[in-house]
C-alpha cells in the first residue's frame, strides 16, 4: 500500500488514481502536463459523482476486514459500471457480477457443505445420518433431482421453494434436448408434468411451515423427489429445522448428481462445488471404476485450486464382503490416484481427507425399534460381516462401526470449529481474485486510453502533414500566381509599348 500525495488516502501500489480523491498516481503514464491536468480534473469530478451516488454503503457487522473489502468493491462496481467508463471500454460483465455476488454474499454470508457425487452415490442417505432424520429423499432409483439445503430455523420448521422463471425453464428445456436425454423425457411424459408446468413457472418464492416432521418430510418429498411431476419446476428447495443443531449461518447442500444427463442440472453442482466452503465427495466404496474416477476428477477441477476443502466419502462400505479388510486395500487403492496433482496433491492429504461410512446401517441402528422384517434381514446380513449375531446387545457397535460418528467429530473438529475462520479466508481469497480482475480491468482502460490518445497524436500528426502539404502547395499555386503576373505585366507593357509605336506611326501619317 501507498499514500495518495494530495489526500494521503491509503491506495494500492497498482493502482492509476486514487479511489478517494482522483489524483493520478506515479504508475500514469501521460506525460503532456495540459492533458494530465484534464483528466485528473475529470477524473475528481467522476469520483466525487460516484461517491455522491452511493452514500449508503453496504455495512458488514460480522467482520470488520470484510466490510473494507466491500466497501471498497462497492466503490469499485460503481465506477466498473458507470455509463462514462462503459463508454470507454466494453466493461467485463462477469467482473461486475463476480463484484454483486461478493457484496451479497458478505452481507449475510452462508457456510456451504456441499454433498457432491454421482447418481445413487449414497448423499442422500449420509445427510439423513448426519441429521439424524430420514427426510432427504432417498430411492433404489435415482431420487435427488433439485438442489436442496438444510439450515436451522428460529420458530417453526419450514420448507421454502424457489421457482424456475420462464428464462430459466427455457435454458434447461433446450439443455434437455441438447443432452439428448430420452430418460427426462419419458419420465416427464409418464408423470404428465407438462399439465403442472403452468402452475409454477415463474411464481414467486414460497415458504410453508410445519408442525409435524411426517408432513415436513412428505413436502420435501413432493418438491425433490424424482417420482413428482412437481420437482421438474422447481429450482431450489430450502428445508429448515429448528434442532438442525448447528450455527445458523452452516448450511448442508444436497445436490443433483454431477453424471446427470442434462447438462444444466449437473452444471449446478458443479458451481456449489466452485462456491461450497467443505465439499462431500460421496462414491461407493466397493470399487473404484472409471466412473467413480471420473467424478472425483471433476470434483477436484472445481476446486479452485482448493482441495483441503474436500472429504472424499467412501459410501455404503458394509456392502463390502469383509469390510475392514476390503476398505483397507480399497483405500490403498485410492490414494495412489487421490495423491496425484489432479487431486490432493499429496499422500499425507489424501490419507487424512478419505473416510468410509456405512450411512443406511447407521440409520437402521438408530431407527431398531421401528424396522420392519426387511430391514431387520437387512441389519441382520450386515452384522453377520462384523461376526456380530446379537444385534440388540451390539447396537452401539454396528452403531459406532458405521463410522458416521466419526464422521459428526470430523464435521464438528475440523469444519464447523473452524467455519467463521474458513469463511473469512474464502472471502480474503475471493476478494483478492476479484482485486486481480479489477486490476487487469483498469490495465485495459490504461491501454485504451493510451490507444486513443495515440490515435488521436496520430490524427494530429496527419492534420500538421497535410497543413504542411496544403501550406506547400499554397506556396507552389502563390510562385505561380507571381510567374503568371510578372508575365501578364511583361505582356502588358510589351503590348504597350506596341501599341505607343503604332500610335507615333498613325500620328505621322496624318501630318503628311
Amino acid at each position: 500500500m501507498v499514500s495518495c500525495q494530495e489526500c494521503f488516502e491509503k491506495i494500492e501500489e497498482y493502482s492509476y488514481f486514487c479511489k478517494n480523491c482522483g489524483t493520478f498516481t506515479n504508475k500514469n503514464s501521460i506525460e503532456n502536463d495540459e492533458l494530465k491536468k484534464l483528466y485528473q480534473n475529470k477524473m475528481k469530478t467522476f469520483i466525487n459523482k460516484v461517491q455522491n451516488e452511493n452514500g449508503n454503503e453496504t455495512k458488514v457487522l460480522w467482520n470488520e476486514t470484510i466490510n473494507r473489502y466491500v466497501q471498497t468493491l462497492t466503490k469499485m462496481q460503481s465506477i466498473v459500471s458507470h455509463p462514462e467508463v462503459k463508454d470507454t471500454i466494453r466493461t467485463n460483465t462477469s467482473l461486475i457480477t463476480n463484484i454483486t455476488n461478493y457484496i451479497e454474499k458478505s452481507r449475510t454470508p452462508e457456510f456451504h457443505i456441499a454433498f457432491v457425487g454421482a447418481i445413487k452415490a449414497g448423499k442422500s442417505t449420509l445427510i439423513n445420518a448426519l441429521l439424524g432424520k430420514q427426510l432427504a429423499s432417498t430411492s433404489v432409483t435415482p431420487e435427488t433431482a433439485v438442489l436442496t439445503k438444510f439450515r436451522v430455523a428460529k420458530d417453526n420448521n419450514y420448507v421454502k421453494l424457489s421457482f424456475y422463471n420462464s428464462h430459466e425453464w427455457e435454458t434447461l428445456w433446450k439443455s434437455v434436448h441438447d443432452s439428448k436425454s430420452t430418460l427426462f423425457l419419458e419420465e416427464y411424459n409418464k408423470l404428465q408434468a407438462d399439465s403442472e408446468k403452468g402452475k409454477w413457472i415463474g411464481q414467486a418464492d414460497k415458504t410453508i411451515a410445519f408442525d409435524s416432521e411426517e408432513s415436513l418430510k412428505a413436502e420435501i418429498e413432493k418438491w425433490t423427489s424424482s417420482k413428482q411431476a412437481t420437482h421438474y419446476f422447481v429450482k431450489e428447495v430450502e428445508v429448515g429445522l429448528t434442532d438442525f443443531g448447528l450455527p445458523e449461518q452452516v448450511v448442508f447442500v444436497d445436490t443433483p448428481g454431477l453424471d446427470d444427463a442434462v447438462r444444466y442440472r449437473s452444471d449446478v453442482t458443479r458451481r456449489y462445488i466452485d462456491r461450497a466452503n467443505a465439499v462431500f465427495a460421496c462414491v461407493k466404496s466397493d470399487a473404484m471404476t472409471g466412473q467413480e474416477l471420473a467424478t472425483l476428477y471433476r470434483v477436484f477441477s472445481n476446486t479452485r485450486y482448493n482441495p483441503e476443502k474436500v472429504y472424499v466419502i467412501g459410501t455404503q462400505w458394509d456392502t463390502l464382503n469383509r469390510p475392514d479388510e476390503n476398505w483397507k486395500q480399497q483405500k490403498a487403492e485410492w490414494t495412489k490416484y487421490l495423491k496425484q496433482d489432479d487431486c490432493y496433491g499429496n499422500e499425507i492429504l489424501a490419507e487424512k481427507n478419505v473416510f468410509a461410512v456405512a450411512s443406511y446401517l447407521y440409520n437402521l441402528v438408530t431407527n431398531y425399534e421401528n424396522l420392519d422384517d426387511d430391514s431387520m434381514f437387512e441389519i441382520e446380513s450386515t452384522a453377520l460381516k462384523f461376526r456380530i449375531r446379537d444385534i440388540e446387545a451390539n447396537l452401539d457397535k454396528l452403531k459406532e462401526l458405521s463410522n458416521i460418528d466419526f464422521l459428526k467429530h470430523i464435521l464438528s473438529t475440523e469444519i464447523i470449529s473452524k467455519y467463521q475462520d474458513i469463511l473469512f479466508e474464502d472471502l480474503e481469497q475471493s476478494y483478492l481474485d476479484i482485486k486481480q480482475d479489477i486490476q487487469t480491468f483498469f490495465e485495459d482502460v490504461r491501454k485504451n486510453n493510451i490507444q486513443l490518445l495515440d490515435a488521436a497524436n496520430s490524427d494530429i500528426d496527419q492534420i500538421q502533414r497535410e497543413r504542411e502539404k496544403s501550406k506547400q502547395n499554397l506556396e507552389e499555386v502563390q510562385q505561380q500566381r507571381e510567374s503568371l503576373v510578372n508575365t501578364l505585366n511583361l505582356v502588358r507593357r510589351s503590348t504597350e509599348k506596341r501599341v505607343d509605336e503604332l500610335c507615333d506611326q498613325i500620328k505621322k501619317l496624318a501630318t503628311r
